[in-house]
C-alpha cells in the first residue's frame, strides 16, 4: 500500500495500549464465529472448510451447549471467557520502501508500504523477566532491523507484516516472525545470562508454544473487525520466496505452511488482485510447476460462489 494509507490506518488504530488474551486453540472458537454470523446447523458446518477445527477440545465445549443442533455466538464467547490466557499488548507500526531497488532487502512482494502488527509482552511477564534477567537493555531478545518496538515501553514477542488494499477488500499476510523465541535459545548468550536457561523454562515456555497462534489469531481480527477486509491470503513457502527475492537464510517452513493450513487456510491459484500485474509475480509463475500459490482463508460468501458455480 501507498504511504499516505498507511498513515490514515495508523492514525484512526494506533492508540496506548490495545489488550489481547489468548490461550491454545483460541483461535479455532474465533474462526467459527466469523463464519457462522448469527447462527449455524452444527450439520452445516460439518460440511463447511471450518469443519477440521471441530474435533478441537474447545469447540466440542461449543457444540454440546447447542440446542437443537444450532450453534450461536454465545456458546462460542462463553466458553473462550473461560480460559485462563496469556496477557499481550498489540501495537501498530510500518515497515517498506518506496524505492523498488530496496524492495528485496525490505522482504516485501511489492514496492510500498506494509502494517505491522507487534504482539507485546503484557506487565505479568515483564516483572518475571525483571527477576530472572536484570539489567537487560530494550528489545535485547530481538533484532533492532526488524520492525519490533524500540523504545523500551513494550518487548515484542512477535510480529505480524500485512499488505493490503481496500478497493480489492484484500489483505495478504507477508510475513510471521519472532526473533524473541529463537534468540532466547541461542547458547552463545547464555555466556551473558546464566540465567537464561531458567528464563526460558519458568517464563517463557507457555510463549513459545502458542507465539505463532496468537500473532496470526490477532492479525485475522484486527484485518477482518478492525479494517473490515473479509479476504485474507497468506504467502505459501515457495512463493512467498521467490516474490520477496529470498535465496538464503529463508524462514521456518513450518510458518508458511503448517501454519496456514492449522488455521483452515486453503492453497489457491488466485493471486491477490494488488499482485496481478507485477513482474516479480510472473516470474513466480513460472518458476513452479503449479503457478504461483497462496494460501486463503475460506469466507461463507467464497463457498457460497463457488457451490453455485459448480452446480
Amino acid at each position: 500500500m501507498d504511504f499516505v494509507q498507511l498513515e490514515e490506518i495508523l492514525a484512526c488504530l494506533q492508540g496506548e495500549r490495545t489488550l489481547f488474551r489468548y490461550q491454545r486453540d483460541t483461535y479455532a472458537l474465533a474462526l467459527i464465529r466469523d463464519y457462522i454470523g448469527t447462527g449455524m446447523s452444527i450439520a452445516e458446518l460439518r460440511q463447511s472448510p471450518y469443519a477440521q477445527l471441530l474435533h478441537k477440545t474447545l469447540v466440542k465445549q461449543a457444540l454440546a451447549m447447542a440446542g437443537k443442533g444450532w450453534l450461536k455466538p454465545i456458546h462460542l464467547d462463553w466458553v473462550a471467557a473461560q480460559q485462563s490466557a496469556l496477557n499481550f499488548v498489540l501495537t501498530l507500526a510500518s515497515w517498506g520502501t518506496e524505492r523498488n531497488s530496496e524492495r528485496q532487502y525490505k522482504q516485501l512482494s511489492r514496492t510500498g508500504y506494509h502494517l505491522v502488527l507487534q504482539l507485546n509482552f503484557a506487565n505479568d511477564h515483564q516483572q518475571q523477566y525483571s527477576r530472572w534477567l536484570k539489567e537487560v537493555s530494550p528489545a535485547e531478545f530481538s533484532s533492532w532491523a526488524h520492525p519490533v518496538v524500540k523504545n523500551g515501553r513494550h518487548e515484542t514477542l512477535a510480529w505480524v507484516r500485512i499488505d493490503l488494499d481496500f478497493a480489492a477488500n484484500q489483505a495478504l499476510i507477508e510475513e510471521i516472525q519472532s526473533d524473541w523465541v529463537r534468540q532466547v535459545k541461542s547458547e552463545w548468550r547464555q555466556q551473558y545470562y546464566p540465567q537464561l536457561p531458567e528464563y526460558r523454562e519458568q517464563v517463557l515456555k507457555p510463549y513459545a508454544q502458542i507465539w505463532d497462534e496468537a500473532a496470526l489469531a490477532a492479525a485475522i481480527r484486527l484485518i477482518r473487525h478492525d479494517l473490515g477486509i473479509r479476504e485474507i491470503f497468506y504467502n505459501s513457502f515457495e512463493t512467498g520466496n521467490l516474490m520477496k527475492g529470498i535465496r538464503n537464510n529463508q524462514p521456518p517452513r513450518s510458518l508458511y505452511s503448517e501454519l496456514p493450513q492449522k488455521f483452515a487456510f486453503k492453497l489457491t491459484n488466485e493471486v491477490p488482485q494488488f499482485l496481478q500485474d507485477l513482474r516479480q509475480t510472473a516470474k513466480a509463475q513460472r518458476a513452479q510447476a503449479a503457478g504461483a500459490r497462496w494460501y486463503k482463508l475460506p469466507t461463507q460468501e467464497l463457498i457460497y460462489v463457488e457451490e453455485k458455480a459448480a452446480a
